[in-house]
């Protein structure tokens, strides 16, 4: 049996112990509380973070919107521009180009981003052009107005280039922007504005001086009057073996010399020629070859042979025949001089139809021409003194043993009188070529060959579709074509000429082959044909033979006729395309969209 004692002291430890669990439970529930905070309080923590990265990724994509958008505003604004910009980092790659760099260099902007100026130019543009990018760089300094030229799939351009200096926020350069304007089609116009002013000058300054000449030849009449006539009334009273008949013969000889200074002055003044006539040149050519002045130039230069290749069929002009012959005489003279040790001149005449204006010495107007053409191979018109040529006393020869100074001036004075054009074309130690287009005339020369009867080639009352964009061309073809009894209509351009096929079928269409805007004669043969398969053609034009020409006589189109038109030519031609057996053309003149036989 336990002792009292024993008993208090378990009673004592079973208390105590009870105590240590009491405080162990409170411990235990402290701990737990704690840990449901720390829990509740990380939860709430990642919450936040949640939020505040859902916060942050908004603003970044809001951030991101916004530069996308500047971005296009800028390229927009950067493809607005007329320049040709482009950015570029410190090693040379393009980073940004607007449309125009790209459209200038003929590829997509996508294929700029990346390379640089030695991926994308010839090796020769890269000096004119990129040599000084580095320097840019270096110093931080802009380079401006550098004038270059470039070539491109395009063929070789003219730019104006600025360079500057590209910064970052830190203002530290990290490449360069460049700015830089095609400047090649300014460049053509103040060239060929500068070219216009120097024509007009000279135009000012030889109607000046036709002026000055012209009231100088009017005063010299008058008192040369005395000259030639007063010897000839001497020489009709003294005695055949008078010592004074040489020297009065003298003063009469130099008398008509004078005069005949005089004539060229009256010419230059544009006073010379009162009355013209229809008349054809290649008989002026020969008027002045069987003529004593120009034997007495072959006995000068017996080494200088001249060639003949005159058109038969050249159209006529209205003309003075003096002056005329004196254009010729001046300009073969000049020929002849110019080969002193021996050569060939070369007298040649032809027609020519100008479908566009031509540039040259004068700018060549549309229209039908008769072409006089006289080429040497001898020392050649130096540039400078070229755009001179034309003034009175203006040459380079000794004045007084080679003629009068005033040859050229009478040649240009003709021309004018004439409405006619000069084009001169010469390089030192080649040679000269002057051209002279005189307007030609649809009337009928005074003198030809038996043309073949043209009731061989009359009409017989067939409809003819006339298709020329120029009026005047249109007029003369239908005038012709009316007086060959053909019933003729006309269109002013292809859209024209297929609408009139849809609801007036014609027997023959006559097609100018090159017209300015919208369908060309192809492709109006190539539309009719869909409508009208079979349709019968032939083609006009003022230039030679072309591969669409071809092309057209490939689809069924007949004989080619250059202009300028002429009455037997174009007759004939008429007349052999609708008397052509329908048997033959079928095959030939099939629609190039309908298949099977005929």
């Amino acid at each position: 049996m336990p002792r009292p004692d024993d008993k208090d002291a378990l009673h004592r430890k079973i208390r105590r112990l009870e105590t240590e669990v009491k405080h162990l439970r409170n411990e235990l529930s402290l701990n737990r509380t704690e840990y449901q905070n720390l829990i509740d309080n990380y939860y709430d923590i990642f919450s936040n973070q949640e939020k505040m990265v859902e916060e942050r990724t908004r603003e970044l994509h809001q951030v991101k919107s916004q530069l996308e958008n500047k971005t296009r505003e800028l390229q927009i604004m950067l493809d607005s521009s007329p320049a040709l910009i482009f950015f570029k980092d410190s090693n040379g790659r393009y980073i940004r180009a607007n449309k125009r760099f790209a459209d200038f260099l003929n590829i997509a902007v996508k294929d700029i981003i990346g390379h640089t100026h030695r991926d994308l130019f010839p090796a020769e543009t890269l000096v004119s052009v990129f040599t000084d990018d580095s320097e840019v760089i270096r110093s931080g300094t802009p380079h401006l107005h550098k004038h270059a030229r470039v070539d491109t799939p395009e063929g070789a351009k003219s730019i104006v280039i600025d360079k500057i200096p590209y910064k970052n926020t830190q203002d530290e350069v990290i490449g360069i922007i460049g700015f830089a304007l095609d400047v090649t089609q300014q460049e053509v116009i103040q060239k060929e504005k500068e070219e216009l002013q120097q024509k007009l000058a000279r135009s000012q300054k030889m109607e000046s001086l036709g002026l000055l000449a012209g009231g100088v030849a009017h005063d010299l009449n008058n008192v040369l009057t005395g000259f030639v006539s007063y010897p000839e009334l001497l020489l009709m009273e003294l005695p055949a073996d008078s010592p004074l008949r040489d020297p009065i013969r003298t003063i009469q000889e130099s008398g008509h010399k004078a005069a005949a200074i005089v004539q060229d002055l009256l010419t230059l003044a544009r006073r010379g020629v009162n009355h013209t006539v229809v008349l054809n040149l290649n008989e002026v050519i020969a008027g002045y070859v069987s003529s004593p002045e120009h034997r007495r130039l072959t006995d000068d230069f017996p080494h200088v042979k001249v060639k003949m290749h005159l058109a038969g069929d050249l159209l006529n002009v209205n003309g003075a025949d003096v002056h005329l012959r004196k254009t010729v005489m001046n300009l073969v003279y000049n020929a002849y001089e110019a080969q002193p040790d021996g050569g060939a001149v070369t007298v040649k005449t032809y027609n020519c139809y100008v479908d566009k204006p031509l540039l040259g010495y004068d700018n060549v107007e549309e229209g039908d021409y008769a072409v006089l053409e006289i080429r040497d191979k001898g020392v050649g018109i130096d540039p400078e003194d070229l755009n001179r040529i034309f003034e009175p006393f203006y040459s380079r020869k000794t004045m007084g043993r080679s003629g009068t100074g005033l040859g050229m001036a009478v040649v240009w004075g003709t021309v004018q009188d004439h409405e006619g054009y000069i084009d001169v074309q010469s390089r030192i130690g080649y040679g000269t070529v002057f051209k002279i287009y005189f307007p030609a005339t649809r009337e009928l020369p005074a003198a030809k060959s038996k043309p073949l009867p043209m009731k061989a080639y009359m009409g017989r009352g067939e409809s003819i579709l006339v298709v020329d964009d120029i009026e005047a061309q249109r007029e003369i073809a239908a005038g012709l074509l009316g007086k060959l009894n053909y019933a003729v209509s006309t269109a002013a351009s292809g859209e024209e000429a297929v609408a009139l096929s849809k609801t007036r079928p014609c027997d023959l269409l006559v097609l100018d082959m090159i017209m300015e805007s919208g369908m060309d004669g192809l492709d109006t043969y190539r539309r009719i044909l869909e409508i009208r398969p079979g349709q019968k053609a032939i083609i006009a034009s003022g230039f030679s033979e072309t591969a669409r020409v071809r092309e057209a006589q490939s689809l069924g189109a007949g004989a080619y006729v250059k202009k300028p038109y002429l009455l037997e030519k174009i007759g004939v031609a008429v007349r052999e395309e609708l008397d052509r057996a329908s048997d033959t053309e079928c095959a030939r003149q099939q629609s190039p969209i309908k298949t099977g036989t005929c």
